[in-house]
């Protein structure tokens, strides 16, 4: 205490020069507008920059949340356009049973030859081997094995799996397959020779499958020859999905594939 009083005296000149000078700067915001508009003006630049602060950090704590909102969303404007597709294509009795599932990736492979994600729903989602995985881009892959929480896709990054396409200006029919050349590339195969094709056309799925709906964007043509005496052309796509990034899709469930299925096996 006697150090506290013996600091108090030594400092005692600048405690009172410190003293006069708050009660100047009182007296001069008090009694002057112009000085007093200025403080306020700088106050409440300060304190609104404190609290756009603690906005963007309460925002940033809040982002998986707003993302898990977002894919909801998303799902059901899927689901809709599922069941709208339906209904043009005659299913109106059907239609009442296409269901998207938004998930996220877990797991992501796509350096080796054949590739796969892994998501986060599984069964306890209605999640079934055979499923069409999908994203905000365009393809992704098929559904290969479910456990109760988890699942494995096979994504269009897996040289087996082989994606019944279509050119998308003459409804063409032909495969998209990769061809190991990085996750942006992949071939499109029996593409007629008669048939005009050039760079920049689209190609999507053909839904001539039980697996994926139509339309489904798969990529743009960057590349295409015509070999000599070859009936098809030889063409590669730039694919509209990255999946070296790909973070969240949509998982749909087709209500006709058990049918279709069922016929294809009897033939």
């Amino acid at each position: 205490m006697q150090q506290l009083f013996a600091f108090l005296f030594r400092s005692r000149v600048l405690g009172f020069f410190l003293f006069l000078e708050l009660i100047s700067f009182w007296l001069i915001f008090s009694y002057n507008n112009l000085y007093n508009s200025y403080l306020f003006n700088t106050s409440n630049k300060f304190v609104g920059s404190v609290l756009e602060t603690n906005h963007n950090i309460d925002q940033y704590f809040q982002l998986d949340e707003i993302n898990e909102k977002l894919l909801a969303e998303n799902a059901l404007l899927r689901e809709e356009l599922s069941k709208k597709n339906l209904g043009m294509m005659g299913y109106d009795t059907l239609k009442g049973n296409a269901h998207v599932i938004p998930a996220r990736v877990i797991n992501n492979e796509f350096r080796k030859p054949e590739n796969y994600l892994t998501l986060d729903k599984g069964s306890l989602s209605q999640i079934e081997p055979g499923m069409a995985v999908i994203s905000r881009e365009g393809v992704v892959g098929i559904i290969k094995s479910v456990s109760s929480h988890f699942s494995t896709v096979a994504s269009i990054l897996n040289r087996k799996l082989m994606t019944s396409s279509q050119l998308n200006k003459t409804n063409t029919l032909c495969t998209v397959q990769w061809n190991l050349e990085g996750p942006l590339v992949a071939d499109v195969k029996y593409i007629p020779r008669h048939i005009n094709i050039g760079i920049g056309d689209t190609i999507s799925t053909s839904g001539y499958n039980a697996v994926f709906p139509a339309e489904i964007m798969l990529g743009t043509i960057v590349s295409y020859q015509l070999p000599d005496e070859s009936p098809f052309y030889v063409a590669k796509i730039k694919l509209s999905s990255d999946l070296s990034s790909i973070d969240a899709v949509y998982v749909i469930r087709n209500p006709l594939k058990g049918e279709m299925d069922s016929l294809q096996t009897v033939l």
